[in-house]
């Protein structure tokens, strides 16, 4: 009889790789735990101008880089039909960069995280979790908000005026590390929408409880009474229609003595709140409490202005611009038309927003990939949608009244993460063999390492601002340290150009 030796040749049967799950989760872990909760003075803003949107972009490129390189380990592609689906609507919403009317250099960041998510949607897909380390993944996002509501408590207490984080302690709304106030709100909203959502998935042993159970109580506890006190009205709403979502799934799926518990917990925090506030004589502001606000004019002027235009928008990136000048012309042909708001680069509606910049395409490819996550909600287990609803609510709210995902990077990762949870709760895994996969794996270690570089530069070269800023005498040693004035183009041309004024007035050059 012949034997065939097939070893160290290329008929010899492929062995699947061992998963990185292990490591991803580390980066998720490394995300929620340490990198968004990062401080270092900076002039205020969005996107990298904050410096914890800075170091999450870190932990979030390992991620994605983990779950491309697991494609190329294991030499197969594994998706969903909502990952096709959503691919379309990132086309979509691509497209009218290509517009001759397009600015591409003020959305290449906002297109680049666009298919950031995308991808860290494929990342996720590659591992096949068990249910504890699926369960994980939330745990860790409940861990961050609760580090930021601790974070919140010590802010709202016991920072004094002249603190070194530059709080705000006169207005007194405690925003965590975001240093929006509404940003924050829906952070909190969302923590207490999913410790009402865990608590029904963590099981009772022998009829008693565990550690897990007992942060889940707490949870209200800690979050309420600093959502109160954060004034926002898109925090409250998100967490009173969440909450309300969600009872009904804990009356279904969970033990009556946690239900119950965590409701009575509900009802301390909002006791707490009364007596914090009681104690220390606080009020909203004006206005806090009412129904009032811009949005009520910006919004329908955005929205008439993609009626104005509803094929090619007004050009991405040229929003501010485009908003100042038509509301101008309306309001000169008609005067009882209110003027535009001043520096208005986004209208606070993110459907608006896509839809007057780049007309109808962008504004299909959201409403498609809504109704592709609402339709893998209504297949998800009878008596869970709602709650699956509830677990969107707070952000998606917020997504309409402002812009969430231009002011944090954390806010879209959980975004996300949330879709792959109502997606793996139904989908149908296809798996496509992937043959030739260099160019995926010298991607998969460039992004990192290309992410890595540019995100330690922009920290650095905006301590180096910041240093500039504050020093007297001014010290311009500081801004020729500056290695990447490319995150900080307005800021740093800005810093050139008025020392430039200043020594030529000092000199009698200008």
């Amino acid at each position: 009889m012949a034997v065939v030796q097939l070893q160290g040749t290329r008929l010899e049967p492929q062995q699947i790789s061992k998963p990185l799950v292990r490591y991803f989760l580390v980066s998720i872990a490394a995300l929620f735990l340490l990198a968004m909760h990062y401080f270092q003075h900076n002039p205020g803003g969005s996107g990298l101008e904050l410096s914890f949107n800075v170091t999450s972009w870190i932990p979030f490129s390992i991620a994605i880089a983990l779950g491309l390189a697991e494609i190329c380990r294991q030499k197969i592609w594994r998706y969903s039909k909502l990952t096709l689906i959503l691919l379309l609507c990132c086309v979509l919403l691509s497209l009218p960069v290509f517009y001759p009317n397009a600015d591409a250099s003020q959305v290449s960041f906002r297109l680049f995280t666009l298919w950031s998510g995308w991808l860290f949607f494929i990342a996720l897909q590659q591992f096949t979790f068990t249910h504890k380390q699926r369960q994980r993944i939330l745990w860790f996002i409940l861990a961050g908000i609760l580090i930021e509501t601790l974070f919140a408590w010590v802010q709202f207490l016991y920072i004094k005026p002249g603190n070194p984080f530059g709080y705000d302690t006169l207005a007194n709304r405690p925003y965590g590390i975001f240093q929006q106030p509404n940003v924050m709100a829906s952070f909190l909203a969302t923590g207490l929408v999913l410790s009402a959502y865990l608590l029904a998935r963590v099981p009772m042993y022998r009829g008693k409880w565990n550690w897990q159970h007992l942060i889940l109580q707490l949870t209200p506890v800690l979050i309420i009474p600093i959502l109160v006190v954060l004034s926002s009205r898109t925090g409250w709403l998100g967490a009173i229609v969440g909450v309300g979502l969600m009872i009904p799934y804990l009356r279904r799926f969970a033990p009556k003595k946690l239900w119950v518990g965590w409701l009575l917990m509900v009802v301390a925090g909002l006791m707490s709140a009364w007596g914090l506030t009681a104690e220390r004589s606080w009020a909203p502001a004006d206005g806090r409490v009412s129904l009032q606000s811009l949005r009520s004019v910006h919004i329908p002027q955005a929205f008439d202005m993609f009626k104005a235009e509803p094929m090619t928008g007004y050009g991405y990136g040229r929003f501010e611009t485009a908003y100042i000048t038509q509301t101008a012309i309306w309001h000169h042909d008609d005067p009882k038309l209110p003027a535009g708001v001043p520096s208005l680069d986004h209208p606070h509606n993110e459907l608006v927003f896509w839809a007057a910049e780049g007309g109808i395409i962008p504004l299909i490819g959201l409403l498609i990939a809504a109704a592709a996550v609402f339709l893998k909600i209504k297949k998800a287990r009878q008596g869970t949608q709602l709650a699956l609803i509830g677990l969107f609510f707070p952000i998606t709210l917020h997504t309409q009244l402002e812009y969430p995902f231009y002011h944090s990077l954390i806010h879209w990762i959980v975004f996300i993460i949330f879709i792959y949870w109502v997606d793996n709760l139904t989908a149908k895994y296809y798996r496509y063999q992937a043959t030739y996969v260099l160019t995926l794996k010298v991607f998969s270690i460039a992004l990192p390492i290309v992410i890595t570089s540019f995100m330690i530069t922009t920290l650095y070269s905006g301590a180096q601002l910041t240093k500039f800023e504050t020093s007297k005498p001014i010290n311009v040693d500081y801004l020729m340290k500056v290695n990447n004035p490319w995150a900080w183009q307005n800021r740093f041309e800005w810093d050139l150009h008025v020392t430039q004024l200043q020594i030529g007035i000092a000199t009698e050059k200008p």
